[in-house]
């Protein structure tokens, strides 16, 4: 067993060097966890803010600069992505402390002067770009409108008519 812990730790210092980004988001997989359990609708249940946290570091981790993004309809400009937000991440949970608690939360983001959720991620804190990719998110707006909305899947014309399902 000793063998496995030293050859796992080994290829886990080895990825850390070639990939510094996904190193960083192993790093922030449990803090990101108890972020998600704060910042997020306790309604939704500790499963699902585990998953959608588990979600944000994997898109962390996928994360790429430069990459073209959908213009919207009726904008035709072509845009990109920004820089990396997730930059700052780790020193971010690591300010919030272990276990991290709401009133760190409130405080972090007072002091960070953020008054609303962004669009997308953008780095100024992890808190409100966690918040932003959920509440951004077809899962988010099926929360809020209690319905299957799916706003991101094709639901076709033969069922356009009829109104999505409420969710259970």
């Amino acid at each position: 067993m000793k063998r496995r812990n030293f050859l796992e730790r080994i290829f886990l210092a080895a990825a850390a060097a070639f990939s510094p980004r996904r190193a960083r988001a192993q790093q922030m997989e449990e803090p990101m966890r108890q972020l998600a359990a704060i910042v997020l609708p306790a309604s939704l249940g500790r499963s699902s803010t585990d998953r959608i946290a588990a979600e944000f570091v994997v898109w962390i981790r996928d994360y790429k600069t430069g990459a073209q993004i959908g213009s919207g309809y009726g904008h035709p400009r072509t845009q990109v992505t920004g820089p990396d937000p997730s930059a700052g991440y780790v020193q971010q949970l690591t300010a919030l402390g272990s276990p991290i608690a709401r009133p760190a939360v409130e405080k972090e983001l007072a002091d960070a002067n953020i008054d609303r959720i962004p669009p997308r991620p953008n780095g100024r804190h992890v808190a409100s770009d966690l918040m932003a990719f959920f509440f951004n998110s077809p899962a988010a707006e099926d929360l809020l409108y209690n319905a299957q909305i799916k706003r991101d899947d094709c639901r076709g014309l033969a069922n356009s008519g009829r109104r999505p399902e409420k969710v259970n």
